[in-house]
């Protein structure tokens, strides 16, 4: 487990009372969600687990679940993000799902409908969460109402609002602590990271977004100088981009956007060191209540950006409106 997530294991180490049926872990995009409910499944399917409620590692349910092959454990992802397997019939190339289909929940019955194997518990985690969409969503819902004896549901999202409020009711929410900068910051190091602080600060203190993004940071960084350009053509924007996925190019969006309100407002920014100049002079030509405006209509694109009708109009729109809130025609 990643060193800056100890804050949240020792509050969840804290926490008394009767485990929970289903528990809610939340935080920022690249915290670790993911990493941190699998060690929390682990600790639950522990034969001997430590003082600290962690596992000890040795056991042989934590060999299984190292392994891959825990009887009692179930990891519930999109197509997309599963282990790359052949499967006879299955067309090359077929683009893989980025959501978690209902089919997927549905075929957790069986696996719930046995004891569990060492009559221990049984734990089953979704991640992400957010990537169920409301129909999957309901199917999951009747687990959670009437769960099994001894079986834990993990939901693990960044997304927490995008969850339906029945689903969210019947969940022990559990927020994670941010990152500790010093730690991400030395991991990051320790990855090979060139100019770890401004990657950091790209992507708010997050990480394993800052490792990922390090990948298309050439990207980003051109992405970047087209927004800065004045005059700059939305539709040869979108076009130079098109093969990053509009999730991220959301996501670039609202940080620059957040940093323009910001360099507005107080002179300072957030997330572009070494773009304060540029920032400052756009921002000038931005009125503030429209810059606020802009960043509400980019949260709701991010809601669609994993999964667009059309991935270049999603983007080429979403420019075109930036054009307009700096005062280009």
């Amino acid at each position: 487990m990643f060193s800056w997530l100890e804050p949240s294991w020792n509050r969840w180490t804290q926490a008394t009372g009767k485990l929970p049926h289903a528990v809610l872990v939340y935080g920022g995009d690249g915290w670790g969600q993911l990493e941190f409910s699998r060690a929390l499944a682990q600790s639950l399917l522990c034969e001997s687990p430590k003082p600290d409620r962690s596992a000890c590692g040795r056991c042989p349910a934590c060999g299984w679940f190292s392994l891959g092959n825990h009887p009692d454990f179930r990891l519930v992802v999109p197509e997309s993000m599963a282990a790359e397997v052949e499967e006879e019939g299955t067309e090359p190339g077929k683009k893989k799902s980025d959501q978690i289909r209902i089919e997927q929940v549905r075929d957790l019955a069986d696996f719930l409908a046995v004891g569990t194997h060492r009559a221990g518990s049984r734990v089953i985690l979704i991640y992400p969460a957010e990537a169920m969409n409301p129909n999957t969503q309901n199917a999951l819902l009747k687990n959670l109402e009437e769960p099994p004896p001894e079986t834990v549901f993990l939901l693990a999202t960044a997304q927490p609002d995008r969850l339906l409020p029945t689903v969210r009711s019947r969940c022990l929410k559990f927020p994670m602590s941010p990152p500790d900068a010093r730690e991400a910051l030395r991991w990051l190091k320790e990855q090979g990271v060139e100019r770890a602080e401004a990657a950091l600060a790209a992507f708010g203190g997050a990480p394993l977004a800052a490792l990922s993004g390090a990948e298309s940071e050439r990207d980003r960084l051109a992405f970047i100088e087209g927004l800065r350009r004045p005059g700059f053509d939305p539709i040869a924007l979108a076009e130079s981009v098109q093969r990053v996925p509009p999730w991220d190019l959301v996501g670039w969006l609202q940080r620059w956007s957040y940093d323009l309100l910001l360099a507005r407002a107080s002179g300072e920014v957030r997330y572009h060191l070494g773009q304060e100049k540029s920032l400052l002079e756009i921002s000038q030509r931005c009125e503030p209540a429209k810059v606020a405006g802009y960043l509400r209509t980019l949260a709701q694109a991010r809601a669609l950006a994993r999964h667009p009708l059309n991935p270049k109009l999603f983007v080429e729109d979403l420019l075109l409106q930036y054009r307009r809130l700096v005062g280009q025609p």
